[in-house]
């Protein structure tokens, strides 16, 4: 009788790891994961997931948590520094190997559209992440997120009721809570023969800014109205919070984003067989459940 696989996650400890860990636990699996901190393993000890102290940059650490491990979900955390980036994917990908893992599941935590370079950081980090996966010769799975909802958390872009965000106003994107991106990625974890292909991500609706704020409104009972943030207000709002260097990549995204919302993916062309073994929550009940 085939014993059942163990799931290794990074990042268990924080919001997207730890929404894949937890539809892992709720499927009775076994999961284990790296943090930083012994709080933070203790944390994570009492949820049921088995934790090793150590971090991405501690190869003797990744090759303990590791061992014995079957399937790997690839979450890097969001880094602009190529070289500690690269260095990250590089350690990540050498345990999963010597570890003989079978299954190597990759968050790129955005879309990158195939056979089209360009000129953008936080696209080409993510193509870059991709190349060097395949070039591993483990089996493996994208999985790209569009946009995620809880971006609407950082401070100051929802409120008194203006929801200020960089993207268009009148034209549609796909939005997608961690929680709904986390089903993507555990199907991707269930089934590995869909190794070698890459899944988009998007939420069930596509909507535009102004639609966005209506829908906040409706859910909410109050007036909201969409403001479409200048890009270099964005980056100078969030530098303090997150660093000169990831606010202006998270910036170059957007416009990236904002440019060209034509290729983003929309949940109609996810696969009906993909689409049969999700519940994706409406934007509405996020709003609902995260501002009530």
């Amino acid at each position: 009788m085939p014993k059942n696989p163990v799931y290794f996650v990074y990042g268990a400890s924080g919001a997207q790891g730890g929404a894949v860990a937890a539809r892992l636990l709720d499927q009775g699996q076994h999961v284990r994961s790296l943090t930083r901190h012994s709080d933070s393993a203790k944390k994570l000890e009492e949820q049921g997931i088995e934790a090793f102290v150590g971090d991405m940059a501690d190869m003797q650490a990744l090759h303990q948590a590791h061992a014995g491990v079957d399937r790997v979900f690839l979450n890097i955390p969001v880094e602009f520094d190529t070289a500690r980036f690269d260095a990250y994917v590089k350690n990540a990908i050498e345990a999963a190997v010597q570890a003989k893992v079978e299954l190597l599941v990759v968050n790129t935590g955005g879309y990158v559209p195939a056979d089209q370079p360009t000129d953008t950081l936080a696209v080409e980090i993510r193509r870059n992440l991709l190349d060097q996966v395949r070039q591993s010769g483990l089996p493996w799975i994208g999985v790209e997120p569009i946009n995620y909802l809880e971006n609407f958390l950082i401070p100051g872009v929802f409120n008194e009721g203006v929801l200020a965000y960089p993207v268009p106003a009148d034209r549609p994107i796909s939005w997608i809570s961690l929680d709904d991106a986390a089903q993507y990625h555990l199907y991707a974890l269930t089934h590995p023969e869909l190794a070698g292909s890459v899944l988009a991500a998007p939420g069930a609706e596509n909507v535009t800014g102004d639609e966005l704020a209506n829908i906040f409104a409706s859910a909410l009972g109050r007036d909201v109205r969409f403001v479409s943030l200048p890009f270099e207000h964005f980056e100078a709002a969030i530098a303090p919070m997150l660093g000169a260097q990831t606010a202006a990549g998270l910036k170059g995204m957007y416009q990236w984003v904002s440019a060209h919302t034509n290729l983003l993916p929309r949940f109609a062309d996810v696969d009906d067989e993909v689409k049969a073994q999700l519940d994706l929550s409406g934007i509405a009940e996020w709003v609902r459940r995260t501002f009530r």
